[in-house]
């Protein structure tokens, strides 16, 4: 099941974990979502509750932040609304190398720019 949650202060708060190595796009997040360029979506199932924060860019739905259990079943549910919206992909970047392993399991291409790992699924 997929929620929009973009309206709900504590969605917000549960992504701010997301941002530990970069707080200042935290800030950055919560201008975005307040403007209505960025939404904040809740998926959950019997194996996973993650919030999302994300916006369509280009063909592809890049996630800002991801928190929650059960990530990869929940990408995989997540796939579906964006392919069913006409996208290709979801695409996202990260700090830490542990998350970009754990999403190699949804057959993801990565690029490396320094310190960030931008990982792209096809849907």
């Amino acid at each position: 099941m997929i929620e929009l949650v973009s309206d709900n202060p504590n969605a917000l708060k549960r992504l701010k974990v997301a941002f530990r190595a970069c707080p200042q796009d935290f800030a950055k997040l919560q201008r975005e979502v307040k403007a209505g360029r960025v939404s904040v979506y809740e998926l959950s199932g019997d194996s996973y509750r993650v919030t999302v924060a994300g916006e369509v860019d280009g063909d592809s739905y890049f996630l800002w932040g991801v928190s929650g259990r059960g990530v990869v079943p929940a990408m995989r549910e997540l796939s579906k609304y964006v392919k069913e919206s006409g996208l290709t992909s979801i695409s996202a970047e990260t700090y830490f190398p542990l998350v970009a392993k754990l999403c190699r399991r949804l057959s993801t291409k990565e690029h490396e720019r320094g310190e960030v790992t931008r990982m792209e699924m096809r849907v």
